[in-house]
C-alpha cells in the first residue's frame, strides 16, 4: 500500500519525454515515487493511507536552487552606504567579509537558515545547495545549519567555504569542518548531506585546491567554488594565471564540480568546462546587484554544459523570480535576440539541470518512478488553459509562488494549504529579526 496518492492533477513530469497527464496521479511509498500516470491506472493499482485530490491544480517537480548562502539572509536590507563602493571588490572587502561573514555566529546560522528554508519551501524550492560563510562559528558551524534544514524538511547539500583570506588556520579549520560533516552526514538516503567548498581560486591557494580535490575523490562528496565572479586580473596578479587555468592546473575540475557565477569565462574557458563536464550555477539577480556582468549562458548551453540556477540569497529566496530573470536577461545581453533562451530551457535550469549540477539526477529533478518524492501542487490561476502544449510555458511565464498550495519533500508534506507543517514560521521570522539586529550592532552599522 502506498503512503500517499496525489490524484487528478494536471501533472508535468520533466522526465526525458516531458510527459504530461491531463488527469494524472502519483503514488508514493516512503520517500519514493512508485507510480505515475493517468489517475485511473494509478489508483487501480495502488491504494493509499492518504489521498490528496489535486483536481484543477498543476502538479510539478520541486524546484532546485544550486547556490545560496542561507545564513546571509541576515544581511538583507543592512543599512550600508553603497555609494562608497566603486567596484565589486570594495563590497567584499569593506562590507561583506568584515560586517557579514565575520559577524555571523552559530545561533544566527540556525535561525537564518530556518527562516530561509521556510521561505524557499513555500515558494517551491525543495532542494538547496548552500555554502556557509561564518568563520567565527568554527568549528561546528555546519551543525546548526543542518539542524535547521532537518527541522524545516528541505533537502540540502551543505558546505563551508574554505578560504585563506585571513589566515592558513582559517582554511584548515574550514576543510576539517567539511570533512567531518561529510563523514557524518553522507549516508544512503540522507536528505541533508555535505560537500567540500572553496571560496574562490583567488582566496584558496593551489595547495588548498589540491587538498579539496583529493578529499572529494576520497569521499565522493563533490565540490563547490565561486569562479570568474569578477574580471580575472585579481587572480592573475596574485597567482600569475586566471581562475579557470588555476583550477585546471591543480586538477580541481571534473564532473563533480559546481562552479558558481562564471561571468567572465572566455570562449576557451567554456570549452574547458565542456571538456571536464563542469557544472554551472547561474545567479543572474545577485550578479546584477554587484554590477559585475552577465554570464554567457546561451553559449554554455550550446556547448552542452549543465547550467542550473541559484539565488545567492540576495533580493529574494524565490527561485521562480530567479528563473524569470535568467529567462529574460539573456534575450537582451550580450546581444539582443528573443531566442537566446527558450522557455523550456529556463524550466530545465530550475529542475533537471539543478539535479545534474548536484550529481543527484538519479534522485530528484523530475517526477519519475524510483525518484524521491519532491512534488509541488499549484493552484491553477492561469488565464489560459494549462495542458500538454502549454504547461512548461505556464511554469515559466505565469506560475506564482503564492499559488503553491502543497509542497512534498522526501515523501512528507511540509507545506499544506500554503503553510509550513514542520515549524513555526512566525517564530523563525521573529528570531531572524532579533539576530539580524544583534549582528548589525556587532558590525557597527546601527
Amino acid at each position: 500500500m502506498a503512503d500517499l496518492l496525489i490524484t487528478h492533477g494536471k501533472t508535468g513530469t520533466m522526465d526525458g519525454q516531458r510527459r504530461f497527464f491531463d488527469d494524472g496521479a502519483i503514488a508514493i511509498e516512503g520517500n519514493t515515487i512508485v507510480a505515475i500516470g493517468p489517475t485511473a491506472e494509478v489508483t487501480a493499482a495502488h491504494a493509499a493511507k492518504r489521498t490528496i485530490d489535486a483536481s484543477g491544480k498543476v502538479v510539478l517537480p520541486g524546484l532546485i536552487c544550486t547556490h545560496g548562502h542561507m545564513a546571509a539572509t541576515l544581511s538583507h536590507n543592512m543599512p550600508v552606504d553603497f555609494s562608497k563602493f566603486t567596484k565589486f571588490t570594495d563590497m567584499m572587502e569593506m562590507w561583506w567579509w568584515p560586517q557579514v561573514e565575520d559577524q555571523t555566529l552559530a545561533d544566527d546560522i540556525y535561525w537564518a537558515t530556518k527562516f530561509a528554508a521556510a521561505r524557499m519551501l513555500k515558494s517551491g524550492t525543495t532542494t538547496i545547495g548552500d555554502m556557509l560563510e561564518a568563520p567565527s562559528a568554527l568549528p561546528g558551524a555546519l551543525d546548526p545549519q543542518a539542524r535547521a534544514c532537518d527541522e524545516a524538511g528541505i533537502r540540502a547539500v551543505l558546505a563551508f567555504e574554505a578560504t585563506e583570506r585571513t589566515s592558513k588556520r582559517l582554511g584548515d579549520l574550514a576543510m576539517a569542518e567539511n570533512l567531518r560533516f561529510v563523514k557524518e552526514r553522507n549516508k544512503p538516503g540522507a536528505r541533508v548531506t555535505g560537500r567540500f567548498a572553496c571560496h574562490t581560486a583567488y582566496t584558496a591557494p593551489p595547495d588548498m585546491l589540491h587538498e579539496a580535490r583529493r578529499l572529494a575523490d576520497e569521499t565522493g562528496a563533490g565540490l563547490f567554488i565561486h569562479v570568474a565572479e569578477f574580471p580575472p586580473f585579481l587572480t592573475v596578479e596574485k597567482w600569475g594565471k586566471p581562475d579557470p587555468q588555476m583550477l585546471e592546473d591543480t586538477g580541481f575540475l571534473g564532473p563533480d564540480v559546481l562552479t558558481i557565477h562564471c561571468i567572465h569565462l572566455t570562449d576557451q574557458d567554456i570549452d574547458l568546462w565542456a571538456k571536464h563536464d563542469v557544472k554551472v550555477a547561474h545567479t543572474p539577480m545577485s550578479n546584477m546587484l554587484g554590477g559585475i556582468g552577465v554570464a554567457n549562458i546561451p553559449q554554455m548551453l550550446a556547448k552542452g554544459i549543465t547550467v542550473s540556477l541559484g539565488h545567492d540569497c540576495f533580493f529574494t529566496l524565490n527561485l521562480l523570480e530567479v528563473m524569470r530573470a535568467a529567462y529574460l536577461i539573456h534575450k537582451v545581453a550580450p546581444a539582443p535576440n528573443p531566442a537566446n533562451l527558450i522557455f523550456f530551457q529556463a524550466l530545465e535550469m530550475a529542475t533537471v539541470n539543478g539535479a545534474r549540477a548536484l550529481n543527484m539526477e538519479k534522485e530528484i529533478g523530475s517526477l519519475e518512478v524510483g525518484k524521491k518524492a519532491d512534488v509541488l501542487i499549484v493552484e491553477d490561476k492561469c488565464p489560459t488553459p494549462v495542458n500538454a502544449g502549454t504547461w512548461m510555458w505556464y511554469a515559466v511565464h505565469d506560475m506564482d509562488s503564492a499559488d503553491i498550495e502543497t509542497v512534498i519533500v522526501d515523501g512528507k508534506v511540509v507545506v499544506e494549504d500554503h503553510r509550513m507543517t514542520t515549524m513555526d514560521e512566525e517564530e523563525a521570522r521573529r528570531k531572524s529579526q532579533e539576530h539580524a539586529w544583534a549582528m548589525w550592532k556587532r558590525a557597527g552599522v546601527v
